[in-house]
């Protein structure tokens, strides 16, 4: 007989319905890229075992890519599925989130090496070399063939913020609420290193004037946000049963307003709904005085907002409560989602973040 009563499992969280009216759409050579890019993963080696290769395989990364790109240059497109089997290679083997100094100090030296290799002119690594530099060198290679040099400038000050705010994090800091969070976590969920592909695959530069504006920083940053804040609800489930309790915006607000997580998922989806009404609203008042790529930059940015619902619902990589040490399930469940075209919060105020209140000062009207 049991002396004391055992502590409740925690509960899978359910996700309200999501306010996205951004239609989907995908590249149609998505299978032929998608072979193509785990022929690269295996030349480069990018997995630490059979096992891992499976789960990488398992999560249809290419997907994702050929949704946020579905008019794009075909092998340019291709290469930005080897870039993402690249970035998360990166991210989840060699840049652990729980860190001590010996590997904040690598993961320092790493990125400090990964940014110099982009920045220098193309070498293509010799025949035996694997792993991520090799596999970066190659990659540059077919980037600055293709790429204008303001192009590869921001491609490579895209991932210089994004391995900024990985460093911020795996160095620990102690947030000091949800302005900071939101900072933080708008920066290192990579979105501007997945978008800076934008202007690659179309073929065309946006001109500084435009990409540059303060109103179309408002529509890139809020839609990285937006999609961050995605991310978290998709990964709550295996972050909580699987990878441990990793800070989301979901634990931070059940933290901030001393509620259970059932009652702060609806906090959090009402925050990510102000966010896309404010994209929207953007995206409606500045399309029309752009140029040609800046419509299509701006068209990629929806199309990346609803690719990481439809790929993230669907993928291992947060459907699977399951631990990497074993082979991925061969059909997990995806995530129920449904999407809406209505606000939870139809509000159009700022949120009351000082770094990202000025987003709304862009709306004219």
């Amino acid at each position: 007989m049991h002396t004391t009563q055992d502590k409740p499992a925690p509960q899978l969280l359910h996700l309200p319905p999501l306010y996205c009216p951004i239609d989907a759409a995908i590249h149609p050579e998505h299978a032929t890229i998608d072979r193509g890019a785990q022929v690269w993963l295996d030349r480069y080696r990018l997995y630490t075992s059979d096992i891992d290769r499976a789960w990488v395989i398992a999560r249809n990364y290419a997907e994702a890519m050929t949704r946020i790109y579905p008019e794009g240059i075909t092998d340019r497109v291709a290469l930005t599925a080897r870039w993402l089997h690249w970035i998360f290679y990166v991210d989840d083997v060699r840049m652990e989130t729980a860190t001590t100094p010996d590997k904040l100090a690598s993961a320092i030296v790493l990125t400090s090496h990964l940014l110099r290799v982009m920045e220098s002119p193309a070498t293509e690594p010799t025949a035996d070399q694997t792993g991520p530099v090799a596999a970066l060198q190659s990659l540059m290679a077919s980037v600055q063939a293709v790429a204008t040099p303001t192009q590869h400038y921001r491609f490579v000050e895209a991932h210089r913020k994004w391995f900024h705010a990985i460093l911020w994090g795996m160095a620990g800091p102690a947030l000091t609420g949800l302005d900071e969070f939101l900072h933080q976590r708008m920066l290192n969920a990579g979105g501007a290193a997945s978008m800076c592909w934008s202007e690659i695959t179309s073929g065309e530069e946006i001109p500084g004037t435009e990409f540059h504006s303060p109103a179309m920083r408002a529509l890139q940053e809020s839609s990285f946000l937006l999609m961050a804040l995605d991310n978290d609800l998709l990964s709550y489930n295996r972050e909580l049963f699987i990878d441990g309790t990793k800070l989301n915006i979901v634990m931070l607000l059940a933290q901030l307003n001393n509620c259970p997580p059932e009652q702060a998922v609806h906090q959090a989806v009402a925050l990510r709904d102000r966010l896309t009404t404010l994209f929207l609203r953007l995206r409606e008042q500045e399309q029309p005085e752009l140029s040609a790529p800046g419509r299509a930059y701006v068209a990629d940015l929806a199309y990346a907002i609803r690719s990481n619902l439809d790929w993230g619902s669907h993928s291992p990589r947060y459907t699977a409560v399951t631990p990497r040490t074993q082979l991925p399930p061969s059909n997990p469940a995806p995530i129920p989602l449904t999407l809406t075209d209505r606000p939870s919060d139809p509000s159009t105020e700022p949120l009351p973040c000082p770094s990202i209140a000025w987003w709304w000062e862009q709306l004219r009207t």
